[in-house]
């Protein structure tokens, strides 16, 4: 067993591709994206447009060394401060 850190991102689906480039820098490759979620929040109920993904938000995980956390985060805060979003960070443990 490894530990790491799990990193959950909700973020609307106009920013997802900007999310994805900061991880890209940070040479984080591996993460998982599920699309179109709703849920209910600050701004009430999210869900997606049935047409189009606008305005519909996107939860992306991904799990990584803690050096490799400490080295994005503060890029992750100022992206959520700057395009909103959520960021949850957890201590897990990878079975390899």
């Amino acid at each position: 067993m490894k530990q790491m850190k799990k990193v959950e991102i909700i973020v609307e689906s106009v920013y997802l591709n900007r999310l994805l480039e900061l991880l890209s820098r940070a040479d984080i490759t591996g993460y998982t994206v599920i699309r179109d979620i709703e849920g209910y929040g600050i701004h009430g109920l999210k869900s997606a447009d049935d047409v189009t993904d606008v305005g519909s938000n996107n939860y992306l995980f991904t799990v990584c060394e803690e050096e490799v956390f400490e080295k994005i985060k503060e890029d992750v805060r100022g992206f959520i401060k700057r395009y909103g979003g959520k960021c949850i960070v957890s201590d897990v443990q990878m079975l390899l």
